[in-house]
């Protein structure tokens, strides 16, 4: 990965940098009280003993569900407002823009597309190891997505799931985390990583944290590589896609466990050699400089959007 050393840094950027996950977490809380006020009203009102950590019990009620449900929609909207504005005023506005057909290709879509395939892949049999050492753990994160509340509706889970959230979280981490580390004059490699930890610490599971981490992993390279946030929300999409509805329809065709592992394993060779051919693309960092109008461009730079 190509980088500047000589450039200008800002490291009060850094700090920036983390305002979206804290954002994030508070609208996150936001979403859920209700939901969980529903439920704590429904066993008072049922007599019921309750413990504060017991969330899954609050939540467990079908009004609660429902609340639930319309606060992450909600949620998902306000994100996807908040953070859309705050990325294109303070990064679009100063990047120089390069034709669609080059930032957002067909080749460019392809690769994305089988590396995150090829992400998903290692994921699930990374899962499959964990239920097998250790299945208490998973049994324990199968509860905790369990009482998310969102995936007993095929409307609510594709619409919220499959298409706001991801939408949200990449203007979130891919966008205005991402880009506020890469203008504190941190190297390409630093930006990605800890852009991969932030977005895996959103997710408040220890199970979900970890993968989350490996999957901002391959956003964040994405996201450098291409200049472009269409190509991680896509990317995105595909993985919650590919992960909610695919083992379904695996379980479905009630395929031996050789078979999983195969499926798995080949896409996942397929990803690996997606992440070689990606290495070798120039990358359109485009949030290396403050500002693309006043900012010396270097050299080596990169051709920007």
């Amino acid at each position: 990965m190509s980088t500047n050393a000589n450039r200008k840094r800002y490291p009060i950027f850094i700090l920036i940098a983390f305002l979206p996950l804290f954002i994030m977490l508070c609208l996150n809380t936001a979403a859920t009280l209700p939901a969980m006020g529903i439920g704590i009203y429904k066993m008072i009102q049922n007599g019921e003993e309750f413990s504060p950590n017991d969330t899954a019990a609050f939540l467990a009620f079908p009004e609660a569900q429902t609340a639930l449900t319309i606060g992450f929609i909600c949620y998902a909207l306000a994100a996807i407002t908040i953070f859309f504005i705050w990325y294109k005023k303070t990064f679009l506005k100063h990047q120089i823009k390069i034709e669609n057909k080059t930032a957002f290709s067909v080749k460019s879509i392809v690769l994305s597309v089988l590396l995150i395939l090829g992400t998903s892949s290692v994921i699930s049999l990374g899962l499959y190891a964990l239920d097998a050492l250790a299945p208490s753990v998973m049994e324990s994160y199968n509860e905790t997505m369990n009482s998310a509340g969102l995936g007993s509706n095929f409307y609510t889970t594709l619409l919220y799931g499959c298409i706001l959230g991801p939408i949200a979280e990449e203007l979130m981490f891919r966008g205005v985390t991402q880009g506020y580390l890469r203008r504190s004059g941190l190297n390409a490699v630093a930006v990605i990583f800890i852009q991969a930890i932030l977005f895996g610490i959103a997710h408040m599971n220890p199970v979900q944290s970890t993968y989350a981490t490996v999957f901002g992993l391959a956003l964040g390279l994405l996201r450098y590589k291409y200049g472009n946030i269409r190509i991680t929300c896509l990317a995105h999409i595909v993985f919650n896609v590919f992960g909610t509805f695919i083992h379904s329809a695996l379980v479905a065709l009630n395929m031996p466990d050789a078979g999983y592992y195969a499926f798995y394993g080949v896409l996942a060779v397929i990803g690996i050699v997606a992440v070689v051919l990606i290495f070798r693309e120039p990358a359109k960092d485009i949030d290396l400089y403050k500002s693309a109008a006043t900012a010396p461009a270097p050299a080596d730079a990169p051709a920007q959007a």
